[in-house]
């Protein structure tokens, strides 16, 4: 008996590549669509506050990164900005995109 449980125990079952590959697809639409509807995060190096500081908390100008905006385009929206222009000087003049 002990052997049919051990046997059954370490049989080897195939990877679930399809949820897999389904919960990698439902993310990626997930990011795009955030990336369409919120193209802007908060700036790394000022924490969104748009200020630079200096080691001791106290602000001497605008940061540098963001201009002072404290914003910064996300890296899915550069793709699809990119992709855009692309496609937008693909397309001769007076025509229209389908």
């Amino acid at each position: 008996m002990r052997d049919v449980i051990a046997a059954a125990a370490t049989q080897d079952r195939p990877l679930p590549w399809g949820w897999f590959l389904g919960a990698l697809v439902v993310a990626a639409v997930g990011y795009a669509a955030s990336c369409t509807w919120w193209a802007f995060a908060h700036c790394r190096r000022c924490e969104g506050s748009g200020k630079r500081k200096r080691s001791d908390g106290k602000v001497f100008g605008i940061c540098r990164r963001c201009k002072g905006s404290g914003r910064r385009l996300r890296i899915g929206r550069r793709v699809w900005n990119r992709f855009a222009k692309v496609r937008r000087d693909g397309i001769p003049k007076g025509r229209k995109a389908k």
